[in-house]
């Protein structure tokens, strides 16, 4: 009995003396790695010290039997990289998660001696490179997640021997090639993420035999061919993502079988044929996106079984006939989007009864008759889109009604009457589109309420009056058109308070005033200005030359008189002015040649401009129109108009040009309308090789 003691004694002692030794050995390892660390000083790191217990003090470090199992120092902030990681001193390693650090550089090939690695997470960090073909020898791994990182290359086809996986995540990386059919021996996957890399190829039919399968992502790839109709065997699939692919041919009929489907996404693909029938199986289903399709033929009425549906986008298809009036079976829908097809026909006044939508989208279709009063119902509508369609009669007053509504477009229709003052309710807009109907009447002040409106256009409508003053209450708009109505009167003095404003439509319109008011150049956001077809006199102001990101000024046809101001040369983002048809005079400013490099439209003609022509056009000229007919320019065509390769339209007839006539104007490739008429151009037409010009005149 006192031998067997002895024994036992001695067992425990060089037990004790094995555990203390092989954690030493792996401390000693982890110490090695942590000298590498960019960032000496971590906090978190702190406890990794040589005079502690690595396995009872050491941050993220568990252990069994003194043996590290687990490595856990996710989003510890470590700068590092993996090549000095001790691959080969932590045997007994199970579970390591390095996520959301700054690791860098690329994944070592040691990494296959981690064997009885369990579960390897790297995912959100700087890691590039290939994935090692050696991380198929980690046959006990049953997670896999390296995703959010750089790396490139091919999916290695050895990650199909990991037969104990149930999840793999290589997403959000630019991994490349085609998705390793292998990876349909991976019996045991529950989560299959590959999501935006540069996948291209086929999706393998192997994906079909995953049964365990439950989530499948593969959106945002260049992946291409057909959906395999073996996806149809994944009865334990919620959730399949294949959006934003080159995805072609139908959607297979099989996919009506996975019964337990919570969201399908096969969005921005190339899809065509008709909706199947057979999605109406999908009793599961809370979310069904097919939109940026070529779908073609009618909306399936058995969508109106999803009892479930909480989101259905159809939109930017080729869907035809009408909305189907089942569709108010949809209870819990909050989302409906059925826009840029060629539906017909009136709006389901049922619509009115799916009381959870949020957003109604049915813009760019053919439908017609009146807007539904009915929409009034849909208190919890925040976003309302019927533009781009042939609906007609008045704006129903009970839209205002709908006080959660954020944006609302009924542009581009038929509409006529006033513009509802019930409007002003609507507290919570940012986006109101009316225009390109047949709206009459004055512009309501109360819009003046509506203080976080970021877009209002009203343009191309028939209103008339005074533009209300209090619209310059609306400090946060970036976007105001009221363009081609009757409008009359100034500009009022309080559009000097839109600071954020960066469109300003007031073009094809009765406005008066002496002299483009000053404080449009209180305006620095100011990005496209016109002015355009008023009756607007005196000069152009100065101080638009401040206007720093100013990139489209349209100013014509008005009654504008006086010099060009050269601050207009400070505007180096200009790309289009358009003076044309007013009274300016005086000689246009030299340092006009200068903006060539950015300006592609440059239209002065019907002016009193005189003198000579800019001399400094420069190499990679942007000039695309250059328009001066019908002034009173003198001396000659500038040679260095040959510096502007991309003009395409060149206009200097009626004017008082005494020159030879320019042949070098052959030269330029993209030229294809030329009037020099009516000038004092003098000299032979032709020269020698004259053939080989002007070839697309």
């Amino acid at each position: 009995m006192m031998m067997v003691s002895k024994i036992f004694s001695l067992l425990q002692f060089f037990t004790l003396f094995t555990i203390t030794f092989a954690s030493t050995e792996e401390a000693t390892a982890l110490l090695k790695w942590k000298s590498t660390f960019k960032n000496q000083n971590n906090s978190l790191l702190a406890s990794w010290k040589p005079s502690s217990d690595a396995c009872s003090d050491w941050y993220g470090v568990t252990c069994i039997n003194g043996k590290v199992n687990t490595l856990n120092i996710t989003n510890a902030s470590v700068f590092a990289t993996l090549y000095d990681f001790p691959f080969s001193s932590l045997p007994f390693l199970e579970y390591l998660n390095l996520s959301m650090n700054n690791l860098s550089g690329t994944i070592p090939p040691e990494i296959g001696n981690l064997t009885n690695l369990v579960c390897l997470d790297l995912n959100i960090n700087r890691i590039s490179g290939t994935i090692p073909s050696q991380i198929g020898s980690l046959v006990k791994l049953q997670i896999l997640r390296i995703f959010g990182n750089h790396l490139n290359g091919p999916i290695p086809g050895e990650i199909g021997q990991l037969r104990s996986l149930t999840k793999l995540s290589l997403g959000a990386n630019s991994l490349n090639g085609s998705i390793p059919p292998s990876l349909g021996n991976l019996n045991n996957l529950f989560y299959l993420f590959l999501y935006e890399n540069q996948l291209s190829g086929s999706v393998p039919e192997e994906i079909g035999y995953l049964r365990s399968l439950t989530e499948l992502d593969l959106s945002t790839n260049f992946l291409n061919g057909s959906i395999p109709p073996s996806l149809g065997n994944l009865n334990n699939l919620s959730y399949l993502s294949l959006y934003e692919n080159h995805l072609s041919g139908s959607i297979p009929e099989e996919i009506g079988y996975l019964r337990s489907l919570t969201e399908l996404d096969l969005s921005f693909n190339s899809l065509n044929g008709s909706i199947p029938p057979s999605l109406g199986n999908l009793n599961n289903l809370t979310l069904l996106s097919l939109h940026e399709n070529q779908l073609s033929g009618l909306i399936p009425s058995v969508l109106g079984n999803l009892k479930n549906l909480s989101t259905l986008d159809l939109s930017n298809n080729q869907l035809s006939g009408l909305i189907p009036s089942v569709l108010e079976n949809l209870k819990n829908l909050s989302g409906l989007g059925l826009s840029n097809n060629q539906l017909s026909g009136l709006i389901p006044s049922v619509l009115g009864n799916l009381e959870n939508l949020s957003t109604l989208d049915l813009s760019n279709n053919q439908l017609s008759g009146l807007i539904p009063s009915v929409l009034g119902n849909l208190k919890n509508l925040s976003g309302l889109g019927l533009s781009n369609n042939k609906l007609s009669g008045l704006i129903p007053s009970v839209l205002g009604n709908l006080k959660n509504l954020s944006t609302l477009d009924l542009s581009n229709n038929q509409l006529s009457g006033l513009i509802p003052s019930v409007l002003g309710n609507l507290k919570n807009l940012s986006g109101l589109r009316l225009s390109n109907n047949k709206l009459s009447g004055l512009i309501p002040s109360v819009l003046g309420n509506l203080k976080n409106l970021i877009i209002l256009d009203l343009s191309n409508n028939q209103l008339f009056g005074l533009i209300p003053c209090v619209l310059g209450n609306l400090k946060n708009l970036s976007g105001l058109g009221l363009s081609n109505n009757q409008l009359t009167g100034s500009i009022p003095s309080s559009f000097g308070n839109l600071r954020n404003l960066q469109t300003l439509f007031l073009g094809d319109n009765n406005l008066t005033t002496e002299g483009i008011p000053s404080f449009i150049c209180n305006l620095t956001s100011l990005e496209v200005l016109n002015l355009s077809r008023n009756n607007l006199k005196g000069k152009i102001l100065q101080c638009l030359g401040n206007i720093s990101g100013l990139r489209y000024v349209t100013m014509s046809h008005n009654n504008l008189s006086g010099e060009l101001p050269p601050s207009i040369c400070n505007l180096t983002s200009l790309e289009i002015l358009d003076l044309d048809r007013n009274h300016i005079m005086g000689a246009i400013p030299q340092c006009f040649g200068n903006m060539s490099g950015h300006l592609e439209v440059l239209d002065m003609q019907h002016n009193n401009l005189s003198g000579i022509l800019p001399t400094t056009f420069s190499i990679g000229s942007a000039l695309r129109s250059f328009n001066l007919q019908g002034n009173k320019l003198e001396g000659k065509i500038p040679r260095s108009l040959e510096n502007c390769q991309r003009l395409e339209v060149l206009d200097l007839g009626n004017n008082l040009l005494n020159d030879t006539f320019p042949m070098w104007l052959g030269t330029l490739r993209e030229l294809r309308v030329l009037s020099l008429r009516s000038n004092k151009l003098h000299g032979p037409i032709t020269t020698s090789g004259s053939e080989y010009m002007f070839l697309e005149l």
